[in-house]
């Protein structure tokens, strides 16, 4: 094999051979020569790895095939070895043969780094556009008079198409939503900021206001999601709800999302009512207001359907959700929201979520101030 390598172009760079292969560096190796002994089953074994590590590189790799059963050639040429030489051919020809598979690698590696520096690009950009996104989602929750609020969002992908927000309408008054754009990634990213810019609260005329009730606030968001005419067909899902600490009515509309739940101390749990469309499918679209006084003791919780990927199966499980926050019901309520989110992880097995996930609660003191 000294001979052969004596053959080949020095300025092809370097050629990694038997033994040598497993010190071998992916971006320092211009070809990995593998030398199996007949019968060698560790050296087969050790081959067979070597050519898997490196299939996915531009680096040829092949075996030195002197007597080398069939069953093992395929078993190699499947773990990724290009082809095999024989070391009793002439020299001159395996050279020329090595020097083309080295000659075709230049291009492939020049479009290995170009794909390489577009996909760091790539990743800098959504790392960019997560950091933006979140930075849109309130960084503390308003305080309120004999409770507290507590919020989760995990995105599936870099960027949710998943969004809520707490925020302070006046000195009694509260609102807050959960909105859950189609789909996740980019697009949905950037609806869910369409949402958030588009979304009336109040109406203000001079030194006066007036805030806008939930049912009409949603009125005009569908209305501004039309007006806008996307190219692409998208709708939003979304609970819009504004909380009167004063008195603990919550006022409250549901837009084709999940319906609101309400966890009663003794581990009851109660879906509310409410009926409504999708936002951005139809122009008459009507949204039925709802109150609901809330007691202490009690937690308010919205969330997107994301979280009902909690059971056995990869399908929504609403109930298996309900199961999960009844359990959990006497911690802390960041702590309870967690739980979900623990519970979606683990029914992913470890993977990628198939769905981003939003939960919003807001935890009323047993007993209030």
């Amino acid at each position: 094999m000294s001979k052969l390598r004596e053959k080949i172009d020095p300025g092809w760079g370097r050629i990694v051979h038997g033994s040598e292969y497993d010190l071998a560096e992916p971006l320092g190796t211009d070809l990995v020569l593998l030398d199996v002994p007949p019968g060698d089953a560790s050296a087969l074994a050790r081959a067979l790895e070597a050519a898997a590590r490196l299939r996915d590189t531009a680096i040829p790799v092949l075996v030195v095939d002197g007597r080398l059963s069939r069953e093992d050639r395929i078993s190699l040429y499947r773990a990724g070895v290009l082809a095999s030489i024989s070391p009793a051919d002439d020299s001159e020809e395996l050279a020329a043969h090595l020097e083309s598979l080295l000659g075709a690698k230049r291009p492939a590696i020049e479009a290995l780094r170009r794909v390489r520096q577009y996909a760091s690009h790539l990743d800098e950009q959504l790392r960019l556009a997560q950091r933006l996104q979140m930075d849109f989602l309130p960084h503390h929750l308003p305080e309120v008079e004999g409770g507290r609020f507590a919020a989760r969002l995990e995105p599936a992908a870099w960027v949710a198409g998943d969004f809520y927000d707490v925020f302070r309408l006046d000195e009694k008054h509260v609102g807050f939503y959960v909105a859950d754009a189609v789909g996740h990634g980019i697009p949905a990213a950037l609806l869910t900021v369409f949402i958030k810019k588009s979304l009336q609260t109040k109406r203000i005329e001079g030194k006066h206001y007036e805030l806008i009730p939930p049912d009409e606030a949603m009125r005009l968001l569908n209305a501004d999601l039309l007006s806008a005419e996307l190219r692409e067909t998208v709708f939003v899902t979304m609970v819009y709800g504004q909380y009167d600490e004063t008195t603990r009515e919550c006022v409250y509309v549901r837009a084709g999302h999940p319906r609101p739940l309400l966890l009663h101390g003794d581990g009851s749990l109660e879906q509310l009512d409410g009926e409504g469309p999708l936002l951005g499918i139809f122009p008459d679209a009507g949204f039925d207001l709802c109150r609901r006084r809330l007691e202490p003791g009690q937690r308010l919780i919205l969330y997107s359907d994301g979280a009902e990927r909690v059971g056995p199966v990869s399908q929504p499980n609403a109930a298996a959700l309900f199961d999960v926050l009844r359990a959990n019901r006497l911690l802390p309520v960041e702590a309870m929201l967690d739980a979900v989110l623990d519970a979606v992880h683990e029914a992913a097995h470890g993977g990628r979520l198939a769905d981003d996930v939003t939960l919003l609660a807001l935890d009323l003191e047993s007993t209030p101030k």
